[in-house]
């Protein structure tokens, strides 16, 4: 295995540009969707998937690490099989390919739950989550064993979220001479999985378990863990973009609702809501209906919005790899961020934790 280790170049160090050399009408859809040159991820990525090569990438949401796949999926006009651990993120991926490929005949569809069965059909290009891509090969709807690309998204979330062996159940079943697996952070189950279905892998690590400069990361001690915890989040709520995170539903529930009481304009984004209210709040915070949204960790995986101004940790996330993801929604794309984590003295053995690592 070749492992490529990708530091964070100043705007000057830049490689040539090399969407100059797409296609034409790949050209044009990049340069209206504001691509105007690639990110150093995409810099590295996509020469290797162009040429046939199998990758394992470690870069943070926001890298452009979706444009960094669909790319040489499109101007290759490859077959592709596209896993996402959340029908959020499956949604926004389905947008990303569209929106490049607005200029070439795409076949793409979504297959995900929640949504009726006659809608979800075989194609050129399959975005899905698991278990509804599991159910309809069950059925004989849909054949795993003719795609060119086989993409994981956030593998290390499909490892959180108990996807693994239906991971593995689904690449056992392809024939993909192309695989690319991108992650925030690779551990050994999801090495050790691509591994066994790409014997000629690149790894790719960019910025390697660091949250970008671009990020001010800031640890606000409080005195419980509720009370003192909502009056200094009401003092950072100034009309920006905020994404706040709390430990579970209920707790997401009753700060939302707490906010709403408030005037705040707030959506929630928790993994019990229906999926259409799901993606109506999820696209709500996204063009600005709301300027907060509350969300659990497992509901707000795979949140692609270049604007967030700041992440508020309002509960302590569990574990270093979990801070990394919640911070790396502000900051995107070479923009400012902030990041602002509440705890309380019986979470202080985590914050050392997490500094020591960061080496914040």
């Amino acid at each position: 295995m070749i492992r490529i280790s990708i530091a964070l170049l100043d705007h000057q160090e830049q490689l040539p540009n090399m969407f100059e050399n797409l296609s034409e009408d790949l050209r044009k859809a990049l340069n209206e969707a504001g691509y105007i040159k690639p990110t150093r991820v995409q810099e590295v990525v996509i020469p290797e998937l162009m040429n046939g090569k199998s990758v394992i990438v470690q870069a943070k949401t926001g890298s452009g690490k979706t444009a960094a796949y669909v790319i040489p999926i499109l101007e290759r006009n490859s077959t592709a099989l596209i896993l996402s651990p959340t029908r959020e993120l499956a949604t926004q991926i389905l947008d990303e390919i569209k929106k490049l490929g607005k200029y070439k005949q795409i076949d793409v569809s979504l297959i995900i739950g929640g949504m009726s069965y006659d809608d979800q059909r075989q194609s050129k290009i399959v975005v899905g989550t698991p278990g509804r891509l599991l159910d309809l090969w069950s059925k004989g709807k849909i054949d795993f064993s003719g795609y060119d690309f086989v993409i994981v998204d956030e593998a290390d979330r499909m490892l959180d979220m108990g996807f693994i062996d239906d991971i593995r159940m689904i690449l056992n079943h392809c024939n993909a001479k192309i695989a690319g697996f991108f992650s925030a952070t690779i551990p050994d189950e999801i090495m050790t999985l691509a591994k066994e279905f790409s014997k000629d892998l690149r790894e790719i690590v960019l910025d390697e378990y660091k949250p970008v400069e671009e990020v001010k990361q800031k640890f606000v001690k409080v005195r419980n863990d509720w009370n003192d915890k909502v009056s200094k989040l009401l003092e950072e709520i100034n009309g920006e973009k905020i994404l706040v995170f709390a430990r579970t539903r209920d707790r997401a529930r009753k700060l939302y609702y707490l906010l709403k009481g408030k005037g705040v304009n707030v959506g929630l984004l928790s993994g019990d809501m229906p999926q259409s209210v799901r993606l109506k709040n999820f696209y709500g915070f996204k063009k600005g209906k709301y300027n907060v949204l509350v969300a659990t960790d497992l509901a707000s995986r795979g949140i692609d919005i270049i604007d967030v101004n700041k992440v508020i940790n309002f509960d302590i996330p569990r574990d270093v790899e979990t801070y990394i993801h919640r911070v790396g929604r502000t900051g995107r794309m070479g923009r400012v961020g902030q990041a602002i984590t509440f705890y309380t003295f019986r979470e202080a053995d985590m914050i050392k934790r997490i500094n020591n690592l960061l080496a914040i």
